[in-house]
């Protein structure tokens, strides 16, 4: 994908996720997510922090000092409690046809974001937006292009080195070893630090992993 088509998946998820969130009960939007301490609300409100201006980052990141992740993590749930449900889904469809990445990132942050939170969301209630697997296959190459580094440190890091995985809903595939096989949705959420649906991958190498994960 070029970058115009990247921001077209984008918004196609920003689109779906609009749609789900405006189908929830209220007592939905407090279900726990599959990011650890955050609700299905706090997910909402971080997606919204690429609508944050400058200053209002400086001044959220000045309210949670430390590493990325704590920033992310309580900064998000501090927007969380500053709005509620109808105006995080107004900020939400804001962002729809909004090209521009939070500083230092790309359109395919973006995409990561996008797609994973839908699933933190959609798991834990049960519910399917189907995304299409070239769009989570897209994203899972930026994710596996950071080897491990860099934006990688945002994901908890689990033992896929020595694994091949191997979609089997479109043609793709990363890494040397035993092979562990899932559809792309299975797959993202491995390559992203989450566990959710690691009781559905196959293959030869599924059961290693499985044990050196701890599951």
């Amino acid at each position: 994908m070029d970058d115009t088509e990247v921001w077209a998946a984008v918004d196609r998820r920003r689109r779906a996720i609009v749609e789900l969130l405006t189908g929830l009960d209220p007592g939905e939007w407090d279900t726990p997510s599959l990011c650890e301490g955050w609700t299905v609300r706090d997910v909402a409100a971080h997606l919204t922090m690429p609508l944050l201006s400058l200053p209002q980052f400086v001044l959220l990141a000045l309210r949670h000092p430390g590493r990325t992740n704590h920033l992310i993590r309580d900064g998000s749930i501090d927007l969380a409690r500053r709005y509620d449900p109808r105006q995080l889904l107004d900020r939400l469809d804001l962002l729809v046809g909004r090209h521009r990445p939070v500083p230092g990132l790309t359109c395919r942050e973006s995409l990561i974001d996008a797609v994973g939170h839908t699933y933190d969301m959609t798991i834990p209630l049960g519910r399917d937006i189907g995304v299409p697997a070239a769009d989570v296959a897209e994203a899972a190459d930026r994710v596996v292009s950071y080897r491990g580094r860099g934006n990688a440190k945002v994901f908890r890091s689990l033992p896929l080195a020595t694994f091949r995985l191997t979609a089997t809903d479109h043609p793709w595939s990363t890494g040397d070893g035993a092979e562990v096989t899932g559809s792309m949705t299975d797959l993202f959420l491995l390559l992203t630090g989450r566990v959710a649906r690691i009781g559905h991958v196959g293959g030869p190498g599924a059961d290693d992993l499985r044990r050196a994960v701890g599951v």
